[in-house]
């Protein structure tokens, strides 16, 4: 079964459960376990932060972080359809009892322009804005590269008003190898995380980077929350080489558009979807009316290849390290046949 339903998928290669047989281990809980140390200050150091804080997942990042930046009843400037406000189980409420403020965007770029609206109307009838999360790359846009250069002009303003940012970094290396950009992300963030299980190919394992203050009171909400660990350097050794063989996202790229072009040139799949390619290793097909996309998943499904319903109108197809050469073949072949059914 070739599985496109996510890059969370992925199994961990060989060279990588070998990294976990031979890691030096101590208590983290009294943060003595080598491995992970190591791999905080690499990961800090790699994004232009003074310190980072291994979690076991990119939600347990988020929510940290915005329990931190964060008082109840303040607000949090993000998109409609970003992920900490619509896939991590209603935490912000729950944890930081926070309200969610949602601004336009176009692939996943706040539209400053209205964040600096929201902000001069925000004085005396609203939440106290603290906190503008961003997310990058943008999941519900099709995975699109959010740029460099536009996170550091949102990122001035908060600074100028005391605004804290934080972005979602789940698949932030896509952005940072897909754009060829500066990975000094301490720059125009205050805090980021990033996750080893989505794309790197990782099993399990997140990166919540900020300063020393804000990583050392983040150690107590990992805590709190049920996320200290003790000889976790097992599963860090193999965040860590997973890091290191970042470089291989781009073939993910390159499966992705091979898939996308071959689309784009068959005219017989206009009358039911149109592809969406946002460059990294994501492609969105977007049913026309009367198209029926479950019965296109569960065609697929049958041929050997899993896709994931986003909504009745949107099919996800997400490439990843363990989709071979041979298996693009397949994909191409089956998704024909099943549209055509």
């Amino acid at each position: 079964m070739i599985d496109l339903r996510s890059d969370t998928v992925t199994k961990p290669d060989k060279n990588i459960i070998e990294e976990a047989l031979h890691a030096e281990l101590g208590d983290d809980e009294y943060g003595e376990d080598p491995t992970v140390n190591n791999l905080q200050e690499k990961c800090a150091d790699l994004l232009g932060f003074e310190s980072g804080l291994f979690v076991s997942s990119g939600l347990m990042g988020n929510q940290i972080s915005l329990l931190i930046h964060n008082s109840p009843g303040t607000e949090v400037i993000t998109t409609s359809d970003s992920h900490i406000k619509n896939y991590e189980h209603g935490a912000a409420s729950f944890l930081s009892r926070v309200q969610f403020r949602e601004i336009d965007h176009k692939d996943g770029a706040l539209n400053l322009d209205t964040i600096k609206s929201v902000y001069e109307k925000s004085k005396v009838h609203k939440p106290q804005i603290k906190t503008i999360a961003q997310e990058n790359t943008h999941l519900a846009s099709g995975g699109s590269i959010v740029s460099y250069n536009h996170l550091a002009e949102v990122h001035s303003f908060a600074k100028e008003k005391g605004i804290n940012v934080h972005i979602d970094g789940a698949r932030l290396w896509h952005a940072i190898l897909g754009e060829g950009s500066t990975t000094n992300y301490g720059n125009i963030s205050d805090s980021l995380t990033f996750c080893f299980s989505k794309a790197l190919g990782a099993p399990i394992g997140s990166m919540l980077l900020g300063s020393k203050e804000f990583i050392t009171e983040a150690r107590e909400y990992r805590k709190i929350l049920g996320g200290g660990m003790r000889q976790v350097g097992v599963i860090a050794s193999m965040a860590n080489k997973s890091l290191d063989l970042r470089e291989r996202i781009l073939e993910d790229h390159q499966k992705a558009k091979d898939v996308f072009d071959f689309i784009s040139e068959k005219q017989e799949f206009d009358a039911f979807f149109k592809a969406e390619y946002k460059n990294t290793n994501m492609i969105f097909l977007k049913f026309s009316d009367g198209a029926n996309s479950q019965n296109f998943i569960k065609n697929l499904e049958k041929e050997g290849v899993l896709s994931g319903l986003i909504n009745d109108k949107t099919v996800r197809l997400v490439f990843h390290k363990d989709v071979s050469t041979d298996d693009l073949e397949h994909v191409k072949e089956k998704i024909y046949s099943s549209s055509l059914i």
